[in-house]
């Protein structure tokens, strides 16, 4: 893989769709890296980058997909995609490329692309980026840390899924030591939050529902309430953990009404399964943490997840 990214050029770099931390800061890592090594880098997303990663370096060289149409495309990058349709509109440009890569950290069969690293036992993409600017032998700067940590730590839990490992702190003291400020960098991706993002988050605890007993709950947002609290998907960020972090219970989910349906967020603690109750609906993601998307009424969405979730507990 090595070789075949030091003779390709004219990168297309890409995600997944509506993309998180570790998704954004690992494709900005890896641009950064192969502008390094002297390549040309077009860095495109299917959906706007959320707010509260746009001030990490580099982030505004993100374009549109529609950015790519009538550039030659020499080779193909994705991070952070375990499958086509997770690349969204991005997807017919990179499966153009006479050369393709997928690097992620997700179950699945990266058969879509040439040249693969996938490490499901890796807690983050971000954190076989950083194992490539190392095989490559490039030193880290300051900006790059800031990429890479906001990569990790997102993907983590700010360190506090049982996916991390010694290698995830081995990565930390290295961004350390080349100069990321953790005090700001971090305050930034989890204190600071915009004031549609804080009105939007009233109205989702303000729609919580415990069942099972109490060991799960649900929550949702409107179309109407996003409209009238102004906010945008980057604001949503985390806001499903809130169900979770709650004595007693075990697994939660958060429905987020958008055009194309219930975008369906679901989380549980060590010992639950989120990922086969999310596959189940035609999603996919982690043991710990999935998603998916259903269409209907909210009434409908939530008794369908409510069933599901309260078989996963009981068995």
């Amino acid at each position: 893989m090595l070789s075949a990214l030091k003779n390709a050029d004219n990168f297309m770099l890409c995600a997944h769709i509506n993309p998180d931390g570790d998704a954004v800061g690992s494709m900005l890592a890896a641009g950064r890296l192969l502008r390094r090594l002297g390549k040309t880098v077009t860095m495109v997303s299917p959906n706007e980058i959320p707010e509260h990663l746009k001030w990490l370096p580099d982030a505004g060289l993100i374009k549109p997909v529609e950015a790519l149409d009538g550039l030659r495309i020499g080779a193909a990058l994705c991070v952070d995609a375990s499958e086509p349709k997770r690349m969204g509109s991005a997807y017919a440009y990179f499966e153009s490329a006479p050369v393709r890569f997928v690097i992620d950290h997700h179950p699945g069969d990266p058969d879509f692309a040439q040249f693969s690293l996938v490490q499901p036992d890796a807690p983050a993409a971000g954190e076989l980026i950083f194992a490539l600017w190392e095989e490559l032998g490039e030193r880290l700067d300051r900006d790059t840390a800031a990429q890479l940590y906001a990569a990790i730590s997102t993907d983590t839990g700010n360190f506090c899924f049982d996916s991390v490992r010694p290698n995830t702190f081995a990565c930390m003291e290295k961004l350390l030591r080349v100069g990321l400020d953790l005090s700001d960098v971090s305050r930034r991706l989890f204190l600071v939050k915009s004031r549609p993002s804080v009105m939007a988050l009233n109205r989702v605890l303000g729609s919580l529902k415990f069942f099972a007993d109490g060991r799960a709950t649900c929550t949702h947002l409107t179309a109407r309430d996003k409209e009238e609290c102004q906010c945008s998907d980057g604001d949503l960020h985390g806001m499903v953990n809130y169900g979770l972090n709650i004595e007693g219970v075990r697994m939660t989910f958060m429905a987020d009404e958008t055009p194309d349906g219930w975008k369906i967020s679901l989380r549980a603690l060590p010992g639950g399964d989120v990922a086969a109750i999310a596959r189940g609906f035609g999603g996919g993601g982690h043991v710990l943490a999935a998603g998916c998307v259903l269409k209907g009424s909210y009434r409908e969405v939530e008794t369908r997840l409510i069933q599901a979730m309260e078989a996963a507990l009981m068995a």
